[in-house]
């Protein structure tokens, strides 16, 4: 073990101590394309199914801010590990027609 457990805890820490606000006042918070992918294995109190983690989200504060949201029943922390064809699509799905 190279004890990196500790930074990963001060990073959790620090987040909640700190938390980030945005520095501007444009609509979308968040101007880059955001892909973001939500696993059931990391879903709040209450929250059962990979559609009410969706529904959650976009109830809350920070719905607006970002331009993708993706959901998935199965899987936790390491979801492009334990299911790397659902991360690739999502990935996928998040950024297609980006490029420049």
């Amino acid at each position: 073990m190279n004890n990196s457990i500790a930074t990963s805890r001060r990073y959790y820490a620090n987040a909640d101590r700190y938390p980030w606000a945005p520095s501007h006042d444009r609509a979308r918070v968040v101007q880059a394309p955001v892909g973001l992918t939500f696993v059931a294995y990391e879903n709040p109190r209450g929250v059962r199914t990979a559609d009410e983690r969706v529904r959650a989200f976009e109830r809350g504060p920070q719905a607006a801010w970002f331009d993708h949201v993706n959901a998935h029943d199965h899987g936790g922390h390491l979801i492009p590990w334990e299911y790397p064809d659902a991360w690739t699509s999502d990935l996928r799905r998040a950024f297609h027609g980006r490029r420049p």
